[in-house]
């Protein structure tokens, strides 16, 4: 395929539609993306434009975009998506840049920087990459807890945001956005995240109460809802538990003790397991549930269980992650002991809660659906069960002389 003329290069904003001419050619060409569409694998459309004059060049590429979409309704995609405009043309350049880098041993990179982007293009699903307080709060928030969670070391978090950046910096330069977002430092992703108090969390609470009194939306009272439902077990806030029906709870009574039952919810493709059915604690199943399951009436098995109006789950994933600090900066308790605790901090509220009652640290990484050592490591790293657990290893240390 022949070289674009980089100096050509233009790119029109709000379409993104790229006008440019090849290195030994006179004419312009544009291309823009369609999505999925018979007979273009590539996602994109190629026209030659027939002119050397660039102004002329514009105006014919602007008429065939709009004609596209109006004849082709089906593959219009939205009009910002992150992976198209600003992750695969970084891609595409780097992968290319290292294979032909034979002077190199490993000229992979570009293959390494395409695997992390694989598992991180779903936390910008339907974002608007223009929206930099969005943006910064999905990567120091949403994407640095999920990847500690995973148990990544903070070498390998630092190579996931400079991959980020790498693609941010990219994509200023080609003019589709102005801005690079602030990614977490090292500092940052070594610092443990801490849990919230139950008292803190009910103060977050009663601030969705004031809002609804104040507008009587019933969204503030979904919004409580969720948080809630967050706090009763070990859930991973975010897409699984929002993803939940309302076919997906169920109470268990128990043979021995007719007066124990128990609320178990079945969550599917989980991040670690197929299948994961994390269970409410006593209070929340006898006092708090019932609230959120009468709460709107004549729903079916297949409705959500959370904010069952709202069909983008992702959209609405971002939007509670975004609430939730501005309501917890707004009450003094998002900063604190050098670190922040953003919406996935209520999973530590959640294992150090049960490791206070006494629940075995192999029965809370059941619980959470996590490793035993991601209990000790990650969300009981600065309890004292965890220095515990380390000086009791320290006696069994071999002394090399």
């Amino acid at each position: 395929m022949p070289k674009i003329n980089k100096d050509s290069l233009k790119i029109l904003p709000k379409t993104n539609i790229q006008i440019y001419k090849f290195e030994q050619g006179k004419n312009y060409y544009c291309h823009f993306y369609i999505g999925s569409h018979k007979g273009y694998s590539s996602k994109r459309l190629q026209k030659c434009l027939k002119t050397q004059n660039i102004n002329d060049a514009i105006s014919k590429a602007t008429e065939i975009y709009k004609e596209w979409f109006k004849t082709h309704t089906d593959t219009k995609r939205k009009e910002k998506d992150f992976d198209l405009d600003i992750a695969q043309p970084y891609l595409h350049f780097k992968v290319r840049k290292y294979q032909n880098r034979t002077d190199l041993k490993n000229n992979e990179q570009g293959q390494r920087d395409k695997s992390k982007w694989n598992y991180m293009k779903t936390f910008f699903v339907d974002v608007d990459y223009t929206d930099l307080d969005l943006v910064e709060d999905i990567i120091n928030d949403q994407l640095l807890s999920t990847l500690k969670d995973l148990g990544k070391s903070g070498n390998t978090i630092n190579k996931y945001m400079s991959v980020l950046t790498q693609m941010f910096k990219r994509g200023q330069k080609r003019g589709v956005i102005k801005f690079v977002p602030d990614t977490p430092t090292q500092q940052v992703i070594d610092t443990p995240r801490h849990a919230y108090e139950n008292e803190e969390l009910n103060l977050i609470n009663e601030r969705c109460r004031q809002e609804y009194n104040m507008t009587k939306n019933i969204f503030w009272l979904d919004f409580k809802d969720c948080l809630n439902l967050f706090r009763c077990a070990g859930f991973r806030p975010g897409l699984e538990p929002l993803s939940l029906k309302r076919k997906d709870f169920r109470y268990v009574q128990s043979k021995s003790n007719p007066n124990q039952v128990e609320l178990f919810f079945d969550i599917y493709d989980t991040k670690t397991e197929p299948f994961h059915s994390p269970i409410a604690n006593e209070f929340y199943t006898q006092h708090i549930f019932p609230e959120l399951r009468d709460r709107h009436s004549n729903l079916k098995d297949n409705d959500y269980l959370l904010f069952p109006n709202i069909e983008n789950r992702r959209k609405l994933h971002h939007k509670i992650g975004k609430l939730f600090v501005r309501f917890s900066k707004e009450l003094g308790l998002y900063n604190f002991k050098g670190g922040t605790r953003p919406l996935y901090s209520i999973r530590h509220t959640y294992a150090t809660e049960q490791w206070k009652k006494g629940t075995s640290i192999e029965d809370i990484a059941a619980l959470m659906n996590t490793s035993e050592r991601m209990i000790l490591s990650v969300y009981l790293s600065h309890t004292d069960e965890a220095l515990l657990k380390l000086a009791e290893r320290r006696g069994k240390l071999k002394v090399v002389k």
